[in-house]
Formats: structure tokens, C-alpha cells, sequence
């Protein structure tokens, strides 16, 4: 048995399609931009470097809180007192993050998520975590759980609002990550963060991410500022039935934070076409069978991949595949014998298993003989 790899051109002919391809300078301290579905990277700047998430940490906040509810441990309607300590440390005591919860009063699970997502909350996040789990302390021992769970490997949180620790830090890949998983783990929850606006105690306030009714197809997530992490955003966009998730930080003020993000949604969206490169199901070879009562395999592609490409990544697009010749019978429909990487020039961009797309049972033993027969005369 040896190791069989194929190298094959794939979707020369796109080249032929004619799009305006351009390129950007993204000013932010960093910035990440992928595509929802595939992870596909369109745009990278510093995506590794540890950060300051200020108050897109609230992000991480709401998925242990939306763990809770998704486990049927509290609901909706379940109302979280507002201490004092979440009313002097997350409202009257911080900055403008505040949904003006009164001290002592009760709010609704519900109410309090509308507060961290649109208000960006702080009273409202200490809230849930004094409610959840006794104390802020224990709450980010949670946080930290679900992160690492998640694959948020350089990421570390202290608190449940973002108010800046030296010691509470992430990155904009990890919160890239966290983004999707909400997205992905709780589509139930995520109506919440494109809500336009929310009035809590008289107080009428829009959402912060002010970019949700610019027509660029942006649904949520979250904005961050403190003197110490510059305004950051991260966002999630869908055009032409594609999903992105940007993200960028380190900006002087609100305003240049809205154009940069803008800037990096408009490359995205403007500057790559969604191409289908094979379909479900698709044969791309038939290979050996060792022992079976078929001497062939069609070995197949498990589901549809399709990649966001630009002219340059239309031009230079390759793929190659691997398997193990002969295939052993037996074989299982759906069984894994093979694997394909597609390749920009010699960079990987996605991989997938191939598939076995039919059953074959094992040869009898007279089939077997003249197989053995066979090899022994080649």
C-alpha cells in the first residue's frame, strides 16, 4: 500500500470573470477579516497580538450566559438583583457603559441581555455575573473555561464588563472565534444584537454599533473603548449569501473606528466572489480496491466547498489530493479514505476529507486468489 497524491488545476476559467481586484491599508493597531462558513482569512493585520478587548469582552460574558439558558438552568424571565456593587462599579462609578440600573432593583434575564448588548452595560454584566455565579471572581473562572473550550487559547479574562486589567486580555483571532460560536451555538440569542435601541429607567438609548443601519448588511456584534484598548469593533455581515466576521482596534475615536471598520466590510464584500469549487457529492477519482468484490472506488466530496475569491486568488488557485492505494475492503459509504487541500499558490486555504461514495463488501475467497494471483505475476 503507498500514499497516492494528485495535484490538479481548478477554476482557470474564473479568471475570464471580470472584477475590479484592490487592496487595502487598514490604519487599526490590528485587524481580522474572515468569512463565516469556511474560516477562509481575507484579510489579516496583527490577529495574534494580545490586546485589550474592553467591553467586547461582554461578548464572552453573554456566552455563559446564553450556555446557561441553552442548559435550561435560568430563563429568560428569571430576574438578577442590581448590588450596590454592580450599580457603583457598572454604573454610577464607570464610565458611560451603564443600561441606569437602579440599585436594588430586579431585572428580567431578558432585560439584562438588552442592556449589555445595546447599552454595553456594565451594572447589567456584573449582574449577571454576581446572579450566576456569586461573584465576579468565580464568573470569570467560567469565562475562562468556555474560552479555552473554544479554542480561545490566548485569551484570559477577570472580570465580566472589560474595565481594563492588565491581566484581562484576548486577541482579535480569539475573539474572532468567539464571535462565530455565538453566532453558530445560540442562533436563538443572536436577534438580540441587532436591535437598534433600548429604553431602561426612562433613558432612551441606541445601539453603540452604529453601523447596524448603513446597508451593510451588518447584524451585530459589539463595540469596545477604554483609554487603555483605543475604540475597537467587531462586526458580522452578511451579502450575497455570505457571512464575515471583521473585526479591528486600537482607534483614536468613534468616528475613525466607523470608517476603518466600513473600509475593511467593503473590501470584503466588493473585493471576492463566492465560487463553488466542487459539489456535494462530486467524484474525484476512482481509485483501487484490495479484496473486494469491486476492483474500483469512486472516493467523493463529503459537502459543497466554495471559497470567497479575488482576481488574484481566482488565477492561482490548485488543489491536491491524497489516499492510500489500494482501498482494503471492506469499504462503507461515507467512509474516510482520502483527503483534499485547496491551495493558493502553496498556501493552504481549506482542507476536507474525501469519501468512499459507495458500500463493497469483501471478495470470496476465489476472487481473492485471482487478485493475488494477479499481483504476484505484475
Amino acid at each position: 500500500m503507498f500514499l497516492n497524491k494528485i495535484f490538479i488545476s481548478i477554476f482557470c476559467i474564473l479568471f475570464f470573470y471580470s472584477t475590479p481586484g484592490f487592496s487595502i491599508r487598514v490604519e487599526s493597531d490590528y485587524a481580522y477579516l474572515v468569512d463565516y462558513k469556511t474560516d477562509q482569512i481575507l484579510f489579516e493585520k496583527n490577529s495574534e497580538k494580545i490586546i485589550f478587548p474592553a467591553s467586547m469582552s461582554k461578548l464572552m460574558t453573554l456566552y455563559v450566559l446564553f450556555d446557561y439558558l441553552d442548559k435550561g438552568l435560568v430563563s429568560m424571565s428569571d430576574e438578577f438583583l442590581i448590588s450596590e456593587n454592580a450599580w457603583r462599579k457598572g454604573g454610577a462609578l464607570s464610565d458611560s457603559s451603564t443600561m441606569f440600573a437602579e440599585v436594588s432593583s430586579y431585572i428580567s434575564i431578558e432585560n439584562l441581555i438588552r442592556g449589555i448588548v445595546i447599552h454595553s452595560g456594565n451594572d447589567a454584566c456584573i449582574a449577571i455575573a454576581e446572579g450566576l455565579s456569586g461573584s465576579e471572581e468565580l464568573f470569570s473562572i467560567e469565562m475562562n473555561f468556555l474560552a479555552q473550550e473554544l479554542g480561545m487559547i490566548n485569551s484570559n479574562f477577570k472580570n465580566s464588563t472589560g474595565l481594563h486589567n492588565d491581566e484581562h486580555y484576548s486577541t482579535a483571532k480569539d475573539l474572532v472565534i468567539l464571535a462565530k460560536a455565538l453566532i453558530k451555538d445560540f442562533p436563538e440569542y443572536y436577534h438580540f444584537f441587532s436591535e437598534e435601541n433600548f429604553t431602561w429607567n426612562g433613558i432612551f438609548q441606541p445601539n453603540r454599533n452604529n453601523l447596524l443601519t448603513e446597508g451593510l448588511g451588518i447584524d451585530g456584534l459589539k463595540t469596545g473603548r477604554t483609554s487603555e484598548s483605543g475604540f475597537s469593533i467587531i462586526v458580522s455581515s452578511i451579502s450575497n449569501n455570505s457571512r464575515l466576521i471583521a473585526i479591528i482596534g486600537g482607534l483614536p475615536s468613534k468616528e475613525k473606528r466607523t470608517s476603518e471598520i466600513r473600509k475593511l466590510i467593503n473590501f470584503g464584500q466588493k473585493g471576492f466572489k463566492n465560487f463553488i469549487l466542487f459539489n456535494e457529492g462530486e467524484i474525484l477519482d476512482n481509485v483501487n480496491v484490495w479484496g473486494g468484490r469491486k476492483t474500483l472506488v469512486g472516493i467523493s466530496i463529503p459537502y459543497e466547498i466554495s471559497l470567497l475569491l479575488d482576481i488574484r486568488g481566482r488565477r492561482f488557485l490548485n488543489a491536491k489530493y491524497s489516499y492510500n492505494d489500494p482501498i482494503i475492503a471492506p469499504i462503507k459509504k461515507g467512509e474516510i479514505i482520502g483527503k483534499i487541500s485547496i491551495l493558493n499558490d502553496n498556501n493552504i486555504i481549506i482542507e476536507s476529507n474525501l469519501i468512499a461514495n459507495e458500500d463493497i463488501n469483501k471478495a470470496n475467497i476465489f476472487r481473492k486468489a485471482i487478485e493475488v494471483s494477479k499481483y504476484l505475476l505484475n
